[in-house]
């Protein structure tokens, strides 16, 4: 399974991303007004190499499944 944990306090990105790297998530997922708009997610790697990707949202399950194995 996967824990998650969300932000909606009015902090900066480079903020909400060092708190994730300070919580020892694996990956951040990304959802603005652009991607929310959009039907898409940000995944972006915070403990291993790789690009970040946007996604479908219905793909992220899948794609999580796939970079966890």
């Amino acid at each position: 399974g996967f824990s998650a944990d969300r932000a909606y306090e009015n902090r900066s990105m480079k903020s909400q991303m060092k708190a994730a790297d300070r919580s020892g998530a694996r990956h951040a997922i990304i959802v603005g007004s652009d991607e929310a708009s959009a039907g898409t997610v940000v995944l972006r790697p915070l403990r291993e190499e790789g690009e970040q990707v946007t996604i479908p949202r219905e793909e992220l399950l899948s794609t999580l499944k796939k970079v966890q194995s």
